[in-house]
């Protein structure tokens, strides 16, 4: 960087919409599959017990609705609760460091190593740190990423970009 380019600015890398968008189609057919199956097996006699010697298609039928109810609730949950995290996370890279809001924020001087190798061909960036640690930046899960990979190669240690 030259004299007159002005010093980076503080970035907030907020979730990207994508990630987002399939983890709620998982979410939805998981709870629509759930709630079926919560309708057929507990509200409904469409799928009544049969054992399973007298006629395994209907016990199979019944085996769906009665556990798919469970399975596919469970699921969809489970996959709620993870969009939930994933949507309030929020990466800021600032004058102190990079990390995400409210977790370990990394110092600059401790970036050992900065990868850079698939920038280009995934937009991928990898900041190594510490012991064996990687902070991964991810152009596909988080938003202002452009800006974002200007501060870190703007922040980071000269040692450490010469590396990467």
């Amino acid at each position: 960087m030259n004299d007159t380019t002005p010093q980076p600015r503080t970035v907030e890398c907020r979730p990207a919409r994508d990630p987002a968008v399939r983890m709620g189609i998982l979410t939805a057919l998981l709870l629509g599959f759930g709630l079926y199956c919560i309708h057929d097996a507990f509200l409904t006699d469409k799928y009544p017990y049969v054992p399973a010697g007298q006629d395994i298609n209907a016990f199979a039928a019944w085996a769906f609705n009665f556990f798919g109810s469970f399975v596919f609730t469970a699921g969809g949950l489970v996959v709620l609760g993870f969009l939930g995290r994933y949507l309030r996370r929020r990466l800021v890279a600032d004058a102190e460091g990079i990390g995400y809001a409210g977790g370990e924020k990394v110092a600059w001087s401790d970036i050992a190593r900065l990868d850079a190798s698939e920038l280009k061909t995934k937009g991928i960036l990898r900041l190594h740190y510490g012991q064996d640690k990687v902070l991964t930046l991810d152009s596909w899960k988080l938003q202002n990423f452009r800006d974002l990979v200007v501060v870190v190669e703007s922040r980071t240690p000269p040692a450490a970009r010469a590396e990467g």
